[in-house]
């Protein structure tokens, strides 16, 4: 929350101050008329900045993980450059800021220019406002927590806005040069965070492929799920194994401009000048010479429990009330085997290792006193493990490091793989085509035309299911019932429409349903084309549907078969859905069993058993 709330204070300030001396000017000159317009230009520029960071979200959000890490990797530069540029600007205009605009705007107002000034509220605005959304992205992109860091810069703005009010109003005076000189030094700070977490996606873009070798063991005190973690990540950019060169490029960066920023902006006589600059290259230096032994020491490479080689790794995780324990592995590339037992806990039962929103491979319904396991092969890079439903350690960071290893040299196994692939791409592209008939049908208000399709309109989903499901909310988003959505979140998809079909036979209000349909069946057709499949994944995939139609056992089972329980732990729409079918299916059991009971000739109604 922290650097995301001293960026919007610090963005929202200068744009505040340049907007209130422009409009005390204008109220001092009686010009009360041009503020109308000035804040007109204000307001325009908020919107289309705002415009700016969604739309770079979005495109970050729809790319897939390999493009998702180029964008973040060129965002994070971005914003340091804006940043770099910012703290030379300030620094060089902050004194003579105030002046200069009064300037500015007396000749505007003398020559009758009034978009003269609604232009230089506007660009004041839309300037700060883009630095702000390009900031906010990367920092967001690195932050654990988003909503935190969205309220943080919430906060940050709101605050700026007031001190812009009581900068205007005249009842706040302001020290400009402490307050940029404070906030300048956090802003270094996160900048040169945000350099050291561009490196890292970097590497994980397959641009940065040098210095990736441990350089230091901060596990101890950056422990992923707490608050001091949440900080020192999203503060400093600190990670829990930092790599050479991401140590290298933090050091590099933060020294000199936090020096830099502190440095007096007196002109200093020629002694003290020459100390200044001696003091910046000496701790440049300094910096050299700890990186160095540092990477003297890490030279042993970056192996992980497992060891190193093309052989299959095996990694055990006990589930347990905290949530996944370890919840920092470090490994080597190359096949790894999961191995997830519970260790009695009713609290979590799954176990997931992602890479941004894919879910690579995972384990569910292992309860108290089972276990189960998946393989993947990592490539080097960063990856999430989840374990939903844990107090402290729900989710956990996975660091791969060394050389990716080849999945099979099986010739038999690649054809097959590569064959999925065209197979998943073909029913994608079946699916959209289904799709757009069956909401034209929808949308036309042809309640017996989307009946006779909505069957064959689903079938190519329900092929590619375990992919879509892959792709964190956009399978609920399509095949949601309603047993499986959360309070307060919309019911879309293919069975929102069902339930306008058969239960109300009509299709009244669903075209804005049908129209988001179709979007989300395109995004998963996109997400899709090109995707690289390991021949573990066809394995974990079978394997997951296999559990979502099993319900959980107990480990005592000898000869007798335990009544199935259908609780689950999972906090998550797919956990709810299965729980509602399980429920289906113990009711559609007990519906059996009563008919088989009944007397013959018996009256008794089955109406309302769940189907």
């Amino acid at each position: 929350m922290l650097p995301t709330f001293v960026i919007g204070l610090r963005e929202g300030v200068e744009a505040a101050l340049i907007v209130s001396i422009i409009a005390t000017f204008l109220r001092q000159e009686g010009a009360r008329g041009a503020l109308r317009w000035v804040w007109a230009g204000v307001a325009l520029a908020s919107v289309i900045c705002l415009g700016v960071g969604i739309a770079l979200h979005l495109v970050d959000q729809e790319l897939p993980q390999r493009q998702q890490e180029q964008l973040e990797t060129i965002i994070g530069l971005l914003a340091v450059g804006i940043v770099t540029w910012m703290l030379l600007w300030m620094r060089r205009n902050a004194a003579t800021l105030a002046g200069d605009l009064r300037a500015s705007a007396g000749s505007a107002l003398r020559q009758g220019s009034v978009g003269a000034l609604v232009a230089m509220a506007f660009f004041a605005v839309f300037r700060e406002g883009l630095e702000t959304a390009v900031f906010l992205v990367a920092a967001f992109q690195s932050a654990e927590d988003p909503s935190s860091a969205g309220t943080g810069a919430v906060l940050g703005v709101a605050a700026a806005i007031v001190i812009g009010i009581l900068l205007y109003r005249g009842g706040m005076r302001l020290d400009y040069a402490r307050f940029f000189r404070a906030t300048g030094v956090v802003l270094a700070l996160v900048a040169a965070g945000l350099l050291a977490t561009a490196f890292h996606t970097g590497h994980e873009a397959g641009w940065v492929t040098f210095g990736q070798g441990e350089a230091l063991d901060l596990s101890r005190l950056v422990v992923p799920g707490t608050w001091t973690a949440a900080l020192l990540t999203g503060m400093l950019g600190l990670q829990p194994r930092p790599v050479i060169i991401e140590l290298v490029a933090y050091l590099a960066y933060a020294i000199p401009a936090v020096l830099f920023v502190l440095a007096p902006k007196r002109r200093a006589a020629p002694g003290r000048r020459r100390a200044a600059k001696s003091t910046a290259v000496a701790g440049v230096l300094l910096a050299g010479v700890v990186l160095g032994l540092v990477a003297c020491g890490s030279s042993g490479g970056s192996g992980g429990p497992g060891g190193s080689g093309a052989g299959t790794k095996e990694v055990a995780v006990t589930l347990t009330d905290a949530g996944c324990e370890p919840a920092m592995l470090k490994l080597s590339a190359g096949p790894t085997t999961f191995r997830v037992s519970n260790g009695g806990t009713s609290r979590v039962s799954e176990f997931e290792v992602l890479s941004g929103s894919r879910i690579l491979g995972e384990k569910e319904n292992v309860v108290a006193g089972l276990s189960g396991s998946f393989t993947v092969n990592l490539k080097p890079g960063t990856y999430a493990m989840a374990c939903p439903g844990g107090k402290t350690a729900a989710t956990g960071t996975v660091e791969v490091g060394g050389t990716a290893v080849a999945a099979t040299g099986d010739a038999q196994l690649r054809t097959a793989t590569a064959s999925y692939r065209g197979y998943v791409e073909s029913q994608a592209t079946e699916l959209v085509k289904r799709t757009t008939v069956f909401v034209a049908a929808v949308k036309a208000g042809d309640v017996a035309r989307a009946k006779s399709l909505f069957a064959s309109t689903r079938a190519p989903y329900e092929t590619i299911e375990p992919v879509a499901e892959s792709f964190g909310t956009l399978d609920p988003e399509i095949d949601a019932r309603v047993n499986d959505v959360e309070q307060g979140h919309r019911w879309t998809g293919f069975h929102r429409i069902e339930q306008a079909l058969w239960v109300r036979n009509s299709t009244a209000g669903m075209g804005p349903i049908a129209d988001k349909l179709l979007a989300d069946v395109k995004r998963l057709q996109a997400r899709t084309e090109g995707l690289e499949y390991q021949p573990e994944e066809l394995a974990n995939g079978a394997n997951g549907l296999l559990d979502e139609v099993s319900p959980p056992r107990s480990p005592a089972r000898r000869t007798a078969t335990p009544t199935p329980t259908c609780r689950t732990s999972r906090p998550t729409w797919r956990g709810r859905r299965r729980r509602s079918a399980c429920w289906r299916r113990r009711c559609a059991g007990a519906t059996r069993r009563w008919r088989r009971r009944s007397p013959r000739g018996s009256t008794r109604s089955t109406r309302g058993w769940p189907r």
